[in-house]
């Protein structure tokens, strides 16, 4: 039977709203590690929370509009809490967020590793000011960006790992340099560490994350992404490994010979934004769609049946259909399975911001329909594919299934036990493709070992 709502905020729990790339996952993982560690614990449905973080996003003006209404809509069900907000949006437009009535504290990047502190100094200020005084000393070290260690994945199965952050390019469209700085990389050790840990608490899949991964530097500022991919790939026994994203120079012999290794999941996503040379050279990209072809060529050649992923920016300002069609074309042609399009929105202070946005709502539009009409074509007809073929999946919540090669799906029915635990490895193979919310998954069936 389910409790009745309590509206009294509960000392000690928190409740988390993250938005955005897996870099904030990650972060937020390891915030609420922090506060559990100090006696903190996430509320449940039916309690108020005694504090409540959004960690933001800024990548597109929708995302921000998403911000505020997550923020209001908090302040508003839970008028006794303190609201905290961190994230990108946080870095860069802190005096928005500041000025909505009902906001605890704003914390950029930056910041971000002594929000936990802050949360804590501001619960113990009413209880005992010695205790504050403690914690506020602690707040004002000098913070860290790889701060979190030792973090186990919070309301998911698979586990992000930060090694990068902050990006030295400068795409003409993107905010986030702004946002997370310049690029900065994980001491090569420490990522070592974290994933003999991981793999140590039985954790099934690691996600490498950050804003460049390709950029890793090692401590004597030496390009090292890919020794540090053949020395955790060489660690791993149980564990298999995902990059979240790299970029198109990035991809090369090396890395397309490692991404056949066992444990190496079958899957790379590899953003495009645009299959125009002129859209591209405005991006300030640095590659061509030549350039990209045979990259994405390579990749295939060694792994004819990996999961090809990628972003795509519609209606960038000057973008003709015909240039539209370029991106389609060569999407169609490189057999990607799966699109994330988003429409172009002006970002302040980029270099794309003067060349204003000419292209209608409407037709922004009607280009990203067609992207994810594309997309989903593409990834039923890769889930069709595999049809008959034993894939290895780890078992999420809900009986929800993500296998390596990046099918997305659930189990039968009549598969379904209690002896069956998220996070665990599950042999299956697609029985048949559903569509859910107007996306193509699987349904899958388990494979007696």
């Amino acid at each position: 039977m389910l409790k009745e709502f309590s509206p009294t905020p509960i000392p000690k729990t928190v409740s988390v709203h993250t938005l955005g790339c897996r870099l904030n996952f990650f972060e937020t993982d390891g915030m609420v590690s922090v506060l559990k560690s100090n006696g903190y614990r996430i509320a449940e449905t039916n309690e108020a929370p005694g504090h409540i973080i959004v960690n933001t996003c800024t990548v597109t003006s929708r995302a921000d509009v998403k911000n505020r209404n997550i923020i209001r809509s908090a302040i508003k069900k839970y008028p006794g809490a303190r609201v905290w907000v961190t994230g990108c949006y946080a870095q860069t437009d802190r005096e928005i967020l500041e000025n909505i009535p009902g906001v605890a504290g704003v914390l950029g990047n930056d910041e971000k590793s002594s929000l936990p502190y802050r949360i804590m100094a501001n619960e113990a200020n009413a209880e005992n000011a010695e205790i504050a005084g403690n914690i506020q000393k602690v707040k004002s070290m000098s913070l860290n960006r790889f701060a979190y260690s030792d973090v186990l994945p919070e309301g998911h199965t698979r586990a992000y790992l930060k090694i990068q952050d902050g990006c030295n390019r400068k795409c003409s469209y993107c905010k986030i340099p702004q946002a997370r700085g310049l690029g900065v990389s994980r001491e090569y050790t420490d990522v070592l560490d974290q994933v003999k840990f991981l793999q140590d608490s039985g954790i099934g899949e690691i996600v490498l994350t950050g804003v460049n991964l390709g950029w890793y530097r090692n401590n004597e500022n030496q390009k090292s992404f890919i020794p540090l991919l053949e020395d955790i790939l060489n660690a791993l026994d149980y564990s298999r490994l995902r990059l979240s994203s790299i970029e198109p120079p990035d991809v090369g012999n090396d890395l397309a010979d490692m991404l056949s290794h066992p444990r190496f999941c079958n899957f790379v996503h590899v953003p495009i934004q645009s299959g125009s040379r002129k859209i591209l050279k405005d991006m300030k990209r640095t590659y061509n769609p030549e350039s990209f072809r045979k990259r994405i060529e390579l990749v295939k050649s060694k792994n004819p049946e990996i999961f090809l992923g990628t972003d795509v920016i519609a209606g960038f300002p000057g973008e003709e259909e015909s240039e539209f069609n370029e991106t389609i074309d060569l999407l169609r042609e490189l057999e990607f399975h799966r699109v994330h399009a988003f429409p172009y929105s002006v970002r302040a202070k980029t270099s794309a911001e003067e060349m204003g946005d000419s292209i209608p709502k409407e037709i922004k539009k009607q280009r990203v329909l067609k992207l994810m009409d594309f997309s989903k074509s593409r990834t039923e007809s890769y889930i069709e594919s595999q049809r008959g073929k034993v894939l290895e999946a780890i078992l999420e919540s809900d009986n929800q299934l993500i296998t390596d090669n990046y099918i997305r799906g659930r189990l039968r029915e009549e598969d379904r036990n209690s002896l069956l635990n998220p996070g665990q490895f599950l042999d299956v193979i697609v029985e048949k493709i559903l569509i859910e919310k107007e996306n193509p998954i699987a349904l899958f069936k388990l494979i007696d070992s």
